[in-house]
This record gives structure tokens, sequence and C-alpha cells, in this order.
């Protein structure tokens, strides 16, 4: 398993280096570990990356990690900030995000995660999907969501969005069988996407949030908890 730590904090680089080791010890995994202290290295490097950690102290590096998650959509990105409006972040699709003082549980918990997607994804094939600009083919773990807008289908992806002339109904029987609910008419969301609901939001890896529907949120509620259950019993 491959992972790159972006750092120009040593302090933080030494933190994670020491709690991959902790969690490999734990685990029984082996991590494949390179730190950089330019984000340019980081950046122009080739190399296929599992996980990759960076460390931002202002929001001028934002816009270079939003670059590299758009380009790199099968790595786990995970960013560790001391900036107060940290929800920007996820915004650039990155899969989580660690404030300052890590803490160590909240660090296992994000390693667990971006191990089970990426075990999970390693076993999928892709789908084909007709968009308005391009045939899309695509893993299901790779969509975040489809939204009913306008006539069209919205095709939310870690790659960006896409039109299509879908119907939500043929969708859902499409994508069922890979975890994918309704929690309002209009949408239908990946499962493995959803980082929690509060009241009748539903708050996304992504940064995004969308509407959980009054009548449809014990039902959904239920589908989601059921769906947390049994990924802890995989583990």
């Amino acid at each position: 398993m491959k992972v790159q730590i972006y750092d120009n904090n040593s302090d933080v680089s030494k933190q994670v280096t020491y709690l991959l080791g902790k969690y490999e010890e734990r685990n029984k995994v082996a991590f494949k570990i390179d730190t950089f202290a330019s984000h340019n290295q980081v950046f122009s490097n080739t190399d296929q990356t599992d996980i990759a950690f960076f460390y931002i102290c202002d929001t001028s590096k934002i816009q270079n990690v939003r670059h590299y998650c758009l380009n790199n959509p099968c790595t786990k990105v995970i960013i560790i900030a001391n900036i107060p409006d940290y929800r920007y972040a996820f915004k650039f699709h990155a899969f989580d995000f660690m404030a300052l003082p890590i803490n160590e549980q909240k660090f296992f918990h994000a390693i667990d995660d971006a191990l089970f997607y990426i075990t999970t994804s390693s076993k999928e094939k892709k789908i084909t999907l007709q968009t308005s600009t391009v045939t899309l083919n695509i893993k299901p773990s790779q969509i975040y969501y489809f939204e009913h807008n306008s006539r069209k289908i919205i095709i939310s992806t870690v790659q960006g969005e896409y039109f299509g002339n879908y119907t939500l109904k043929r969708l859902r029987e499409k994508f069922c069988p890979y975890n994918f609910e309704s929690p309002h008419k209009s949408y239908l969301v990946n499962l493995a996407h959803i980082r929690y609901i509060k009241g009748f939001d539903i708050y996304l890896n992504s940064g995004i949030v969308l509407p959980l529907a009054q009548k449809r949120a014990v039902h959904f509620k239920s589908i989601f908890q059921s769906y947390i259950d049994k990924r802890f019993e995989m583990k």
C-alpha cells in the first residue's frame, strides 16, 4: 500500500509516520511511505498512490490540492490542517479531513475507511453510462450521487459532473446492488460516500450536502445504519 505525505512541517510528518507505523503493527498491514517537503514534488510524481496526506497551513495550498484530487480520483486524499474553515477543503473532493492536533482514534478510523474503499474498488467492475459529452466507464464507488434536475440527470462523480438522459427509476434498478438509495424524490445517493446525517441534511465526504425528505427520513436512516453495521462486520 503506497502512501505519500506532503508536509512542510516536520512535526506533522513525524506524527503521521508514527501513527502509520502503529497502525501497521496493530493491523498487520504494510505501507510504503514517501515524504515530500515540496508540493511540486508530489504533483510531479506520476506513481499511483493509494493514500496521500496533505498538511495545509494556509488556504493558498487548497487550489493545488484540488488539482491533485481531480487528477488522481483513485487516491484517498486526507487533509491535515490548522485552518479554521476546514469544510472548505471538502469542496475539492478530498477523502477526509483532520484538524490539528491529530486524534489517534480518528486517524485510525480514517485509515480503516480508506483501506475499505480501496479494497472494495479494486474488485469492482466498471459500468457504462452515456452522458451528453462522453461515454463514461466508471466504477460505482466513484459515483457520489444522481440528481434529477430540469428533466436531466446530473451524475456527480469523483471526476466531476456529467449530464445524462436517464430516469432515476432506471438508475435505481441499475445501482441498487451497489448500495445506492433514494433519500429524496430527486436524488439517488451512494451510501458509501455519506459522512453523516444530521436532521434532514445528508453530508457527503466530498463536502456536498443533500436533502433528506421528511417522509423518507426514518426508512433511509435505517437503511444507512444497516449499511454501516454490515461494513463493520466485514472488517
